[in-house]
């Protein structure tokens, strides 16, 4: 658990935007899961609606998380542009830092692409049962 604490803090300020996306993702998710499941609701356009933007707080988290990156690659340079000549593992392990962002943007956008399939396919099913119901 330290050792979650330690990267979440090493990602610097854009882990407040991808902590941000990451709970838009649940909720949004939650909340579609709870209104497709619910007895007697149909599948409105609404819920269709809120399934579709947990795909969009996924690429923003892709995005968020790349930009965290050049962020990190840029100050890691100018750190070591200061410094003079470094060892190669100061080097690289500042390049790891800097890519924890694109490695969390990333698996949120997988895990927002995995909820995002499972109630488009559930909110689809709801469709076609109305309509042959018809």
């Amino acid at each position: 658990m330290n050792g979650l604490m330690e990267i979440w803090t090493a990602m610097g300020f854009i882990r407040w935007p991808l902590g941000f996306s990451l709970g838009a993702v649940l909720a949004l998710s939650c909340w579609s899961g709870i209104r497709l499941l619910e007895s007697g609701v149909g599948p409105g356009l609404r819920t269709k609606a809120w399934i579709d933007a947990i795909l969009f707080w996924g690429g923003f988290a892709v995005i968020a998380g790349v930009l965290g990156t050049l962020l990190g690659i840029i100050m890691a340079a100018q750190s070591i542009e200061a410094a003079g000549a470094v060892h190669t593992t100061l080097v690289w392990g500042g390049v790891k830092i800097a890519m924890l962002s694109s490695a969390f943007g990333m698996l949120i956008l997988a895990v927002a692409a995995l909820l995002w399939f499972a109630l488009q396919l559930r909110w689809r099913f709801l469709v076609a049962d109305l309509e042959s119901a018809r």
